[in-house]
C-alpha cells in the first residue's frame, strides 16, 4: 500500500518480455518493402485476372466456332474430305480447349494474388508459376502445329480436286466420269482449321506476355514477387 505508482509501473514492466518493445517497433524500410511488396501482388493479381479473362473468352469462342464447323461438315457431307486433315484439325481444337482450361487457371492464380495481398509471404512460389505458363504454352505449339498440318492438308487436297475435276459440257444429259468439284462444305474445313489456329494464337501471345511479366520482374528467385523480410 505504500509504493508508489512508479514502483508499480517498474514492477509490471518486469513481467513484459525482453522482445515486446522490438515486435512493436517497426523497421522503416520493412515497412516500405512491405508496402512495395503488396502493390507489386496487387499489379500482377490485375494483369493476370486481365488477359485471363480476355484468353479465356477468346479461345473458348474461337474453339466453339471452330469444333461446330468440323462437326457440321462432317456431318452434311457424310464423310470427311480428308480424313488425315479432320483427324489434325480435331486434335487441334481439342488442345484448343485444354488452353482454354489453362486459360481459367490463370484466374484461379489472379485470386490467390488478390489474397496475398496483404500478406506477401502467402504468394505462390514463382517456379510453380513460371512452370504452369510453360506447359501452356507447350499446349499452343503443340495444337497450333497440328492446326496447320491439318491446313495444309486440306489445302492440298482442295487443290487436287480442282486440278482433277474435268469441267461438265453444257447441255450434257450426264456427268463426265471423276467429276468431283469443290463444294463449299469443304471450304468450311479451312474455316475451322483458321479459328483454330486464332484461338492457339491468342493462347501464345497472352501466355508469353504473361511469362514476360513474370520473369523479368526483380523478385527473389523462389517467389513471383519479392517478399517482406
Amino acid at each position: 500500500l505504500g509504493h508508489s505508482g512508479n514502483d508499480v509501473s517498474v514492477r509490471a514492466a518486469d513481467y513484459v518480455s525482453p522482445g515486446y518493445e522490438y515486435e512493436q517497433e517497426i523497421d522503416p524500410q520493412e515497412a516500405a518493402r512491405r508496402e512495395q511488396a503488396s502493390k507489386r501482388v496487387e499489379r500482377t493479381s490485375k494483369y493476370f485476372r486481365q488477359l485471363g479473362i480476355f484468353g479465356f473468352w477468346g479461345q473458348l469462342i474461337c474453339s466453339v466456332v471452330a469444333s461446330v464447323i468440323l462437326t457440321f461438315s462432317i456431318v452434311i457431307s457424310g464423310r470427311p474430305t480428308a480424313p488425315v486433315s479432320t483427324y489434325l484439325t480435331s486434335a487441334g481444337i481439342v488442345a484448343a480447349f485444354l488452353s482454354v482450361f489453362w486459360s481459367f487457371g490463370y484466374l484461379r492464380l489472379a485470386d490467390r494474388l488478390r489474397n496475398a495481398i496483404e500478406n506477401p509471404m502467402k504468394a505462390p512460389p514463382r517456379s510453380s508459376v513460371v512452370a504452369n505458363l510453360k506447359n501452356g504454352l507447350i499446349i499452343n505449339i503443340l495444337g497450333l502445329g497440328a492446326t496447320l498440318l491439318g491446313l495444309q492438308a486440306t489445302v492440298g487436297v482442295l487443290v487436287a480436286k480442282a486440278l482433277t475435276s474435268s469441267t461438265p459440257i453444257y447441255g450434257a444429259v450426264g456427268l463426265p466420269t471423276g467429276y468431283n468439284p469443290v463444294l463449299a462444305l469443304d471450304v468450311f474445313l479451312i474455316q475451322a482449321s483458321g479459328n483454330t489456329a486464332l484461338s492457339h494464337f491468342l493462347g501464345l501471345v497472352l501466355t508469353l506476355e504473361l511469362l514476360r511479366a513474370t520473369t523479368l520482374s526483380q523478385p527473389p528467385p523462389e517467389n513471383v514477387i519479392p517478399q517482406a523480410p
